[in-house]
């Protein structure tokens, strides 16, 4: 089979298909027998199905797609108030019957142009957010918080090819938690760096992510970690967020077992570095996939810490549904095995409207400028593709 002209070829039929990265390349994932739409009455169900754990696995025996921040929520009983909403789905999950591997350079020629705009609006102006910036200061100094991620949206109305945005996304900026989906009425474009659920047999492991640095001429992957382990406020941010994250595992995996793997590396990407751990842990028997949902979403590094409350006081500042952003993508296997990222560096293309979310952590040393501008770096390499 040539692969390269199988995408195209996928791509012009206009059947839904989803993409998503590997160690060695990409998986492509097509021919959906089931589409399973989530809400906030079925999520239950879907999690705590069984499966046959005694036949043969095949590659295709996954459900794969995204549970939305608004469903996380909802499942670890948290609620959200009325909010502005594009009505975009809570959640997906589609059921493949074809597996196709690709190599790491996707090669697709666009055969149309796209109908972009490449000016953005912005939700929250600088002005305005420095005030939700330091209303939640004094959060923090109260106590009610330690860190909190203020979310802000850029939209415009655009017509796009998403396999042609994800092939250029791809050469420019893959991440290791890539991914994208193109069905019939919506598109999802991804260079999420973030793992947030890596389970095989009784082992799991999360890679939280908190403390981002511009990347310029000057400043290599050296000088990035010497920042980081030199700047107290990166340093204050993501030790709370490796500490919440440790304690999540904690709550699903047997005492004594989690484990720091990798303490604060630098990961490096088109714009930015990350500063980056991972930490381990070895299951509790009887733990289920609802359990493990429940304990590790939504994801702490992008919402805040502790993450309940901090979840309630984002909740109820925030005027737009967050929709995809801070949710999960990827795949639960029938033999139990799973894979989660966290989604963000994200495109939602829904009838034809694109939104890019991004955040930036508050914590006692944040400056309300800084973060402001450190979302727009974060969502650069997404809106240069409108370019």
């Amino acid at each position: 089979m040539n692969k390269k002209n199988y995408l195209e070829n996928i791509n012009n039929l206009k059947k839904p298909f989803i993409i998503y990265k590997t160690n060695r390349g990409f998986d492509l994932f097509t021919d959906f027998s089931k589409k399973i739409i989530l809400n906030n009455q079925n999520i239950r169900q879907f999690l705590k199905q069984k499966y046959n754990t005694k036949k043969k696995y095949q590659s295709t025996d996954l459900f794969i797609g995204f549970f939305g921040y608004e469903l996380l929520n909802n499942l670890i009983g948290v609620k959200i108030p009325r909010q502005k909403s594009i009505n975009f789905p809570k959640g997906i999950f589609y059921k493949p019957e074809t597996k196709i591997n690709l190599k790491e350079n996707l090669i697709y020629e666009l055969k149309s142009t796209n109908k972009v705009d490449s000016k953005f609006k912005i939700n929250i102006n600088q002005k305005s957010y420095t005030k939700i910036f330091d209303k939640f200061k004094k959060k923090i100094r109260s106590g009610e918080t330690y860190q909190i991620k203020i979310c802000t949206k850029y939209k415009n109305k655009s017509q796009i090819d998403p396999l042609d945005f994800f092939c250029r996304l791809a050469k420019t900026n893959l991440a290791p938690e890539a991914f994208m989906i193109k069905d019939k009425n919506y598109s999802i474009i991804s260079c999420s760096p973030e793992n947030l659920i890596n389970k095989k047999g009784s082992l799991i492991s999360t890679k939280p992510i908190a403390g981002t640095l511009r990347k310029t001429k000057k400043i290599n992957k050296i000088k990035a970690l010497n920042f980081f382990r030199n700047n107290l406020k990166e340093t204050k941010e993501h030790n709370m967020i490796v500490d919440m994250e440790r304690n999540d595992l904690s709550r699903i995996c047997v005492h004594g077992t989690v484990k720091l793997k990798k303490e604060k590396t630098v990961e490096e990407y088109k714009d930015l570095y990350h500063y980056v751990s991972l930490i381990s842990g070895k299951l509790k028997k009887k733990i289920e996939n609802i359990d493990i949902i429940k304990a590790m979403m939504p994801g702490g590094s992008v919402i805040g810490c502790p993450k309940i409350s901090t979840l309630n006081l984002l909740n109820n500042q925030e005027k737009e549904n967050r929709n995809i952003y801070t949710g999960s993508f990827g795949f639960i296997k029938f033999n139990g095995d799973m894979r989660f990222n966290i989604i963000i560096r994200s495109i939602l293309n829904y009838k034809n409207i694109s939104e890019i979310s991004v955040a930036s952590g508050v914590v006692i040393d944040s400056n309300a400028k800084h973060e402001f501008n450190e979302n727009f770096i974060k969502a650069k390499a997404l809106i240069d593709l409108y370019k």
